[in-house]
């Protein structure tokens, strides 16, 4: 039942909860509660294939992964400013990919000396070596790979 306040001007109504709302709420509550336990066998099915997709996939990287892989291993292995990854491949079983960095800059900047490395990563993504494929002024026209 609402009550009624006079305070001058002002009026306003307050309402006490309903104990029917609050009932509803706690049987709604309850059969919320009930389907969790339908989808927990769905979860742990769904989590069994994940496990079996994440071994399998430890295995052997995509092309992606590579792309990713490569551009890490130069900045750790080459103290140049990382320029791109122009190039992913499969080899065999292993990953070739190409990459060039900044080895020397210049003003302007067609005077840019660029090193193309070749990075070379197993299956797994795993660094197995790396070369000095050439270098060149980043103004002279290059024939891609």
């Amino acid at each position: 039942m609402p009550d009624h306040t006079d305070d001058g001007d002002i009026t306003t109504e307050t309402q006490e909860p309903h104990n029917t709302d609050i009932d509803e709420l706690t049987e709604q509550s309850d059969s919320v509660q009930s389907v969790p336990d339908q989808t927990d066998q769905a979860d742990s099915e769904s989590t069994e294939s994940d496990q079996a997709e994440d071994e399998s996939s430890e295995s052997s990287i995509g092309i992606l992964d590579a792309k990713q892989r490569a551009q890490e291993a130069a900045a750790e292995l080459l103290e140049y400013e990382f320029e791109g990854v122009i190039k992913v491949e499969t080899a065999a079983d292993n990953w070739r990919t190409v990459i060039e960095v900044v080895e020397r800059s210049a003003v302007p900047d067609t005077q840019d000396i660029i090193g193309r490395y070749e990075i070379s990563l197993d299956a797994t993504g795993n660094v197995t070596g790396y070369e000095l494929l050439e270098r060149y002024r980043r103004g002279e026209m290059k024939e891609e790979l």
